[in-house]
């Protein structure tokens, strides 16, 4: 059973939490309740919280979520409902999430971390093709899936394909690893983080790569306006694509650039 930690002041959420029954049905144990930053802290210090719920007043909310940033970077947070009908939705997000992360992964050597960040590639490839619907659902898998990454801040998305000269075949075809080896490559080429901005390279379905680059949450960065933030990833993924060709005979070429206010731009609603 997994263990969780709530931490709210707000009637409507300890209640909705106070009306679940059959815990264990759900996969997990009753939660440890508390009701502040001090209370949270004196919880984690005596009990494992496989997933935290956090519902709080703002001056409590500034202590809280910059502490489980530094010191549980890879517990995922989930949404604390205000009904029991929301209580048992997300707990169900929590739980599918936490069978995936605690998988058996002892003949290939992956870790918790690995699954969990697999999963977090996976929900932003959701997004950046049009398969995240509201601005709710965004912030509430970001939170979950523990993404650094900063919503509110403008983003970059850039696409990359392969020059069609000479009669070469899509880079899909060519790339016999497989996608997901060729994701990886991408991300050790470019992807990562740098001057407070992360990078994520994804590939699709239909073969597209798309790069996302967004400012990190509670970073500080030397880039501030979106012409740097365009001027120096654009740089950056290009010494790369000058890597892949160098390294692994891959020839790509940025076709394409947005820039985006923020990441809720790419949420279909936003774009209705």
């Amino acid at each position: 059973m997994y263990k969780l930690l709530l931490v709210s002041d707000q009637e409507e959420v300890l209640n909705a939490f106070g009306q679940i029954q059959n815990w264990e049905r759900q996969g997990f144990k009753p939660p440890h309740i508390r009701y502040d930053y001090d209370g949270m802290l004196d919880s984690l210090s005596k009990h494992h919280a496989d997933g935290i719920a956090v519902r709080v007043v703002p001056e409590e909310a500034k202590k809280i979520f910059p502490y489980l940033q530094e010191h549980y970077p890879n517990v995922p947070i989930f949404e604390a409902g205000t009904t029991p009908e929301m209580v048992l939705r997300y707990l169900n997000e929590l739980n599918i999430l936490l069978n995936r992360i605690h998988a058996d992964f002892s003949n290939d050597g992956f870790r918790e971390i690995d699954m969990l960040m697999e999963c977090r590639h996976e929900f932003f490839r959701k997004l950046m093709t049009g398969r995240i619907e509201k601005k709710d659902d965004l912030v509430r898998n970001m939170r979950l899936l523990r993404s650094r990454m900063d919503p509110e801040k403008p983003c970059l998305v850039m696409e990359l394909e392969q020059p069609e000269e000479n009669g070469q075949e899509k880079l899909e075809g060519r790339w016999h690893y497989g996608a997901d080896r060729l994701e990886l490559t991408l991300r050790k080429s470019f992807g990562g983080d740098i001057q407070g901005v992360h990078i994520l390279p994804t590939v699709h379905t239909d073969g597209r790569i798309l790069v996302l680059c967004c400012s990190l949450y509670g970073v500080e960065s030397s880039i501030t306006t979106q012409d740097q933030m365009t001027a120096v990833l654009t740089t950056h993924i290009a010494d790369g694509i000058e890597h892949l060709k160098e390294y692994f005979g891959l020839e790509l070429h940025i076709t394409g650039i947005r820039v985006l206010p923020s990441l809720y731009a790419l949420c279909t609603e936003a774009a209705e």
